[in-house]
């Protein structure tokens, strides 16, 4: 990955952004909202369960909604394996 340019660091640095590596944040999360991946994919790039990612996407301001029905059952594929494993 090539080094983020100044303007790049100027909004990760104003925006706080809540997340250890901002610009691989930015790069999952643009392949996300470009529907290139699935939610799943970009928790997993990310290092994070769903619910977490989630939780970044709100504080980030991200608004996302699952479009497909493909997209949707990984999701509930996800939770369950969640709950499953926190019962």
């Amino acid at each position: 990955m090539s080094k983020p340019s100044d303007a790049l660091l100027e909004v990760i640095k104003r925006e706080k952004v809540p997340y250890k590596d901002p610009e691989r944040l930015f790069l999952v999360l643009g392949l996300l909202l470009s529907g290139r991946i699935s939610m799943g994919k970009a928790a997993e790039l990310l290092g994070l369960r769903v619910d977490e990612l989630w939780i970044l996407l709100r504080k980030l301001g991200v608004n996302y909604e699952i479009v497909d029905t493909e997209e949707a059952d990984e999701e509930v594929d996800a939770y369950r394996k969640i709950f499953e494993n926190n019962v």
